[in-house]
């Protein structure tokens, strides 16, 4: 999606939303009461890879507005109000988090 303007996920949104899962669970380990060993990377990184699948599939189509610059800043913020604070805080259907979190884009 940060690449092209089409419903499918790819490498790009995978990886910046692993990144931007490290970075919340490194900035936040004392609240999460986990550290990110704790948490594990294959974790974070299947959390990644099903939520850009979810996102793909629920993304609302931007036309010619289509700017893979803002998915990008969407998806690598780790700031309380981010999609990976999201995933993590509430731990229950991914699909569920991610549509949440794309309402507040609408």
């Amino acid at each position: 999606m940060i690449l092209t303007n089409e419903r499918s996920k790819d490498n790009e949104d995978v990886g910046v939303l692993f990144h931007a899962l490290i970075r919340y669970v490194e900035l936040n380990a004392e609240k999460l009461d986990r550290s990110l060993v704790s948490v594990g990377y294959g974790n974070l990184l299947d959390l990644a890879n099903t939520a850009a699948e979810s996102l793909a599939l629920h993304c609302f189509d931007q036309g010619e507005d289509w700017d893979g610059v803002v998915w990008f800043e969407r998806l690598e913020d780790s700031s309380n109000e981010g999609l990976a604070a999201s995933l993590l805080n509430r731990m229950t259907d991914i699909t569920t988090v991610v549509q949440k979190w794309l309402r507040t884009f609408s």
